[in-house]
């Protein structure tokens, strides 16, 4: 059922019933501006209750009401982003009814907007609950026409593995120039602060753990802004504007409660004061009064007065919340109440709805309505792209819930089957980018307790990879200490040809650390040789850390030689001669190259030999042997085109691209400007829909040079100005200075009155 079909399908039932907007809206409770709203098409998603509220008016029976509730949810429902919008770090969605805080706002609006010296940084800090996230937020819609981006950034500061540094870093900059960010740390830092000081982005990083944590997210100079919020003080960071939140003041609690459930001022008081004026817990509490027509102020008042229950480790202000939030939980049926205890066993932030049913064990259908009862019911806060999230207070709540009525064996059992879901469904997503699996992706595998979710293409697959990247490398890391080696080896397994488009996601090197020991608690020596030579890669490209690379490539080797597996050996020695032609070794790199490349094509392996033989054209291109090089180029780019030999899957389309590159590039350094032109143009014919800025640079770098050479700078202008930019998103101060003077020298061969400049 389609977002445009609720309003049609309403409008039928409605008249079906005989029945006018107006006598819909008596009967059911729902004004009768909203339902011409859904019957128009400008209300696509209404909330859970309105809807049922509407299939009761009706006399719907189960299975219309079923399709009804369904239409609806199609229209609350995100898309979830694609690969290429995958790094957007939105703000979390408007409260509407946001009350108070007037100084709050002022102050933060003036600090986020002066003129210092410095990128000006403000931070508030304040307890638990008591609206840090909110008012941030509603500070940055405030401020939004006064920047030209604003990105929204939790940093997870009170969970037990806050996030890292380094990887807060990434998000960011992904957010900004996605699929830019250098490997190694230092490099992404500069890269970042880079992009900070030449755009006017307002930079909003919640739930800050420590100081440490924000020190390399802060802008040295130039226009942007940055607001943090953390419940810590923060005390280390210096040269930055302070607002400690506080409760809101009596009247504005009032005000909130009132805008939410209207009532008598007295009961109002006693309500609010029960809530300590503490926000998150008068919104919980009233919108449990606004959804509930036969709930009273004084009834609400009456049990809240009554709990014994507290969040006791939290601070006096926030002992009432657990008294909301118990009211709250307590209006679930069975199976929600179910799902809420035990959404606290995700480990990542946020959770798809997959996910929730495998750790309730429903369908998929089932527990996409325990998840509407939760988000109705303000327990549970639904993201873009189908994202289900639980506050850092409900999950305090919800884990206390689980520990009280359900046993610790209930708890691994419950952790045990969400674990084999996640890494079932991690090698499916994988799979989907593997050769061997490119017919049958779900051959062999089992059917998982839980909900199945939209594989159908590689970038779904590869959108799910990413979302739930934190579920499941949890997951592995639990079943890698618990000793299950195959599976790790069969989940790394699965995600080798994925790790090449997300380079930058830094966990490959713990996945293989983990697999590759795995394979040697397994004893057996092809899997020791395949799991080595990943290890090996995401050393030598994903930390730059060339001696442990170089220990794994060789590990790689004996394994595969032990096991007679000549394949492996050749991907060990593509391994070892890409790590010996960084270090400088440019004799051992070759033998090792050549010998990978005679391996791969008397193995017919169509992925590996194209690898193997474009790691030779480097070696080559460095001794200076450009006509061999070329050669070996041409027969790669011969080998990738044709279908007898052409890689499976996605490898193709990158390995091509990424061929053409490196013949432009080889031509380049031969002189051979016409043919230049030819390769350059087509690597970037390949590599934009694939949206590799590094080969897409490389190549406009070298068309330019050769339209220079060819005496058509202006020609040439075009090309090298989007090889600076993406340069400059890519953070290598080597590269972007190489670009930057091939554009100078164009501009000045433009202005030179006597046409080409000597050189």
């Amino acid at each position: 059922m389609g977002e445009d079909e609720l309003g049609a399908l309403l409008r039928r039932h409605r008249q079906d019933a005989d029945l006018t907007i107006e006598d819909l809206a008596a009967a059911s409770g729902v004004s009768d501006r909203g339902i011409g709203d859904i019957e128009r098409g400008v209300s696509r998603g209404p909330q859970h209750r309105t809807v049922q509220a509407l299939a009761d008016a009706l006399g719907l029976g189960a299975d219309d009401r079923a399709v009804l509730v369904r239409a609806a949810r199609a229209g609350r429902r995100r898309t979830a982003p694609s690969p290429a919008g995958a790094h957007a770090l939105p703000l979390p969605r408007a409260v509407a009814d946001f009350t108070g805080r007037e100084v709050e706002r002022a102050a933060l609006a003036g600090a986020l907007t002066a003129d210092p010296p410095a990128a000006p940084v403000a931070l508030v800090t304040g307890p638990p609950g008591f609206g840090k996230t909110t008012l941030a937020a509603q500070v940055a819609r405030d401020l939004r026409g006064q920047f030209d981006d604003v990105l929204f950034l939790d940093l997870r500061g009170v969970d037990a593995e806050p996030v890292t540094p380094d990887a807060a870093v990434r998000r960011v900059a992904e957010a900004l120039a996605a699929g830019t960010v250098p490997p190694e740390p230092d490099e992404a830092v500069d890269h970042l602060r880079g992009l900070l000081a030449r755009r006017r982005v307002l930079l909003v990083l919640d739930n800050a753990a420590s100081e440490d944590q924000i020190r390399p997210l802060l802008p040295a100079d130039g226009p942007a802004a940055v607001l943090v919020t953390s419940r810590r003080a923060l005390a280390g960071l210096s040269g930055l504007g302070r607002t400690v939140l506080g409760r809101l003041d009596p009247a504005d609690s009032v005000a909130l409660l009132a805008r939410l459930a209207p009532g008598a001022p007295d009961e109002l008081r006693r309500l609010a004061s029960l809530c300590d004026d503490v926000p998150l817990a008068l919104r919980i509490a009233g919108n449990r009064l606004a959804t509930h027509a036969g709930w009273s102020i004084g009834g609400l008042v009456r049990r809240m007065s009554v709990e014994e229950r507290r969040l006791d480790s939290l601070t006096a202000g926030d002992l009432q919340v657990r008294a909301a939030f118990a009211s709250s939980y307590e209006q679930l049926g069975p199976g929600a109440q179910r799902l809420f205890r035990r959404l606290a066993l995700v480990d990542a932030p946020h959770a798809g709805a997959g996910l929730a049913a495998a750790l309730v064990g429903e369908t998929l259908w089932r527990t996409e309505d325990l998840l509407d009862e939760l988000t109705d019911l303000s327990l549970v806060q639904h993201l873009p792209g189908d994202r289900y999230q639980l506050h850092d207070l409900l999950r305090l709540f919800a884990r206390g819930e689980l520990d009280h009525q359900e046993d610790p064996a209930a708890h691994d059992a419950t952790r045990a089957a969400a674990d084999d879901w996640l890494l079932t469904t991690a090698v499916r997503a994988g799979r989907r980018f593997e050769p061997e699996h490119e017919r049958d992706p779900d051959a062999g595998l089992p059917v998982p307790r839980g909900g199945d979710v939209d594989l159908h293409d590689a970038d779904a697959a590869q959108a799910w990879l990413r979302a739930e990247s934190g579920n499941w490398l949890a997951a592995l890391r639990r079943a890698s200490d618990a000793g299950i080696h195959r599976r790790v080896v069969e989940v790394a397994d699965a995600l080798h040809w994925f790790s090449d488009l997300w380079v930058t996601w830094g966990a490959w090197p713990e996945v293989y650390d983990r697999s590759a020991d795995a394979a040697t608690a397994l004893g057996d020596d092809r899997l020791i040789a395949v799991h080595e030579g990943y290890r090996s890669w995401a050393q030598a490209v994903c930390r730059r850390d060339r001696e442990a690379a170089a220990a794994a490539a060789t590990r790689s080797l004996e394994a595969a030689r032990r096991a007679g597996d000549t394949t492996q050996e050749g991907w060990a020695l593509n391994y070892r001669s890409f790590i010996a032609t960084h270090q400088g070794d440019l004799v051992a790199a070759r033998a090792d190259a050549e010998a990978a490349v005679a391996l791969m094509l008397a193995a017919e392996d169509r992925e590996g030999a194209p690898q193997a033989m474009l790691g030779l054209s480097r070696v080559l291109s460095r001794l200076g042997l450009l006509d061999e090089a070329i050669a070996i180029i041409r027969d790669t780019v011969a080998l990738v085109a044709d279908a007898r030999t052409r890689p499976r899957a996605q490898v193709a389309a990158f390995t091509e691209a990424n061929a053409r590159s490196h013949l432009a590039g080889a031509l380049v350094r031969a002189g051979r400007w016409p043919e230049v032109i030819e390769a350059a143009t087509e690597a970037i014919r390949l590599a934009e829909p694939l949206g590799v800025p590094n080969i897409l640079a490389a190549s406009y770098l070298d068309r330019g040079r050769a339209s220079v050479a060819l005496g058509r700078p202006e020609e040439a202008l075009g090309d090298l100005e989007a090889a600076v930019e993406l340069r400059r998103e890519l953070g290598n101060a080597a590269l972007l200075a190489t670009a930057t003077e091939e554009l100078d020298r164009a501009r000045a061969e433009i202005a030179a009155p006597a046409g080409r400049l000597p050189g």
